[in-house]
């Protein structure tokens, strides 16, 4: 670790602005944490298809995971591809103090990480080549398909360790209390389930598509219908424990990070997570929408999932209601306005996070679960013909595909920049890690606190 500290480099010059570089790494991880998640998610969601194809002797299930096998070693490539340059160009070049610091203070979570890569490229390339000839002994193709979905697992843990770290960092000569920080845990669960929940909708999303390009072919067809109704039961059925992780999380946030949380519920973000529980609502409405309408498209009528709709419908609306009509409250208290709208003032009641929004994330949950088991058990039962599904149930599961990938982008926005001005929360600032114009003298200054904020330094981080 000594070696690593004499080796960071200095802070040179590079030819591009910092809100350049800033977008280069927003856009380029956001679409690297979007490929992450849908491999993460499409492992776990491969290994129970093939297994099931296996005991069940499903066509269904066997054609699907062949198609999803392919899917996932076609995009790993470009998903890696994202993540190596970013690490070799955007970090190493452009961002390199903040990245050699990180890499010091989480130098064998990193070191993990980067073995648990290899590890998933050796399970999920046999997979892709070989998929037929490990038919043969099915019993090792799942052992290696749930082998694949440990590998990535692992991975995830340890970026989440990383991302955590950087909101609600702990002393830098502690690893444990780095690893395990106050946000990891929650972090950790909120991400597992929804990237399942997330390869679940890209499923769903992609059924959607081939259903309004009118596969014609009854076999075809059929495949389809099914295999978007799928993929929407692994997204909807995922997402039902989100409210619960979300919640969880926010409060270890307002506990550890409090600027961080309050800029998020009631600062400059807060537009931005009333647009996220939007999408957290069309979610589930579209969801549960999608499932009433499968129903009544194979001749069968359902009173109850029909309630499930509206009351979803419902509570998307009261989420999506603004707790005021300004940008923030400190736009509320400037104006003089912190009074309901009936008296003359900025502030809606009925759109607080408690106890109105809190309502409609328990009734998300509630109904989503009704409306599921109701589902299944049409399906169990053989009442669903597969192949009737017309353009309002394609337009659902397109809807909710969508939606997961804008709320997956989301959710990163908001909790990058919820820690503005700092790259580390308190210990160090975007402005100050790296120079980004030519120096007028020898160099830029590397000590020195500005603000009364403290910026790390070599000295600072012994293990």
């Amino acid at each position: 670790m000594h070696l690593l500290g004499a080796l960071a480099p200095q802070l040179t010059p590079v030819p591009i602005s910092t809100g350049v570089a800033t977008i280069l790494v927003a856009v380029i991880m956001t679409m690297h944490v979007q490929f992450a998640a849908w491999q993460q998610g499409g492992y776990i969601i491969l290994a129970v298809s093939d297994f099931m194809g296996w005991k069940r002797k499903s066509e269904h299930h066997d054609r699907f995971s062949r198609g999803l096998v392919t899917m996932l070693g076609a995009s790993f490539a470009l998903g890696g591809s994202l993540a190596i340059f970013a690490v070799v160009i955007l970090f190493t070049g452009l961002w390199s103090h903040f990245w050699v610091t990180l890499l010091r203070v989480l130098f064998w979570p990193l070191l993990a990480e980067a073995a648990a890569f290899v590890g998933e490229i050796a399970c999920l390339y046999p997979l892709y080549a070989r998929w037929e000839q490990l038919g043969r002994v099915r019993g090792l193709r799942v052992g290696l398909e749930v082998l694949l979905f440990v590998n990535a697992s692992i991975q995830m843990l340890l970026i989440n360790m990383v991302a955590s770290y950087m909101l609600t960092p702990r002393p830098a000569f502690n690893l444990p209390l780095i690893m395990f920080n106050p946000t990891m845990i929650p972090l950790e669960i909120h991400r597992f389930v929804g990237n399942i929940a997330f390869a679940g909708a890209i499923i769903a999303l992609v059924a959607g598509i081939r259903l309004l390009r009118r596969a014609k072919a009854p076999q075809l067809r059929a495949y389809v219908d099914w295999m978007g109704q799928y993929g929407l039961v692994w997204a909807i059925g995922f997402t039902i424990a989100q409210p619960l992780v979300g919640w969880e999380y926010a409060k270890e946030i307002q506990l550890h990070a409090y600027a961080s949380w309050y800029d998020m519920m009631l600062g400059g973000l807060s537009v931005a997570f009333l647009f996220q529980v939007f999408l957290l609502g069309l979610i589930f409405t579209g969801g549960i929408f999608y499932l009433w309408r499968r129903v009544r498209a194979s001749g069968f009528r359902s009173p109850a999932l029909a309630v499930c709709t509206a009351l979803s419908f419902l509570a998307w609306l009261l989420i999506s209601t603004p707790s005021s009509l300004a940008w923030s409250y400190e736009s509320v208290f400037a104006a003089n306005a912190n009074v309901p709208i009936w008296q003359g003032g900025l502030l809606i009641p009925w759109g607080a996070m408690i106890p109105w929004k809190l309502t409609a994330l328990v009734t998300f949950t509630g109904v989503a679960i009704v409306a599921i088991t109701l589902y299944l058990k049409h399906v169990s039962r053989g009442r669903l013909h597969w192949g009737d599904a017309g353009k309002s149930q394609a337009v659902a599961l397109i809807a909710v595909g969508v939606s997961i990938s804008l709320i997956m982008a989301l959710m990163g926005y908001i909790r990058e920049n919820s820690r503005g001005p700092f790259l580390i929360t308190n210990h160090m600032l975007i402005n100050q890690q790296q120079d980004f114009t030519p120096p007028s003298a020898s160099g830029p200054a590397l000590n020195g606190p500005a603000s009364g904020v403290s910026i790390i330094m070599p000295s600072d981080l012994h293990p």
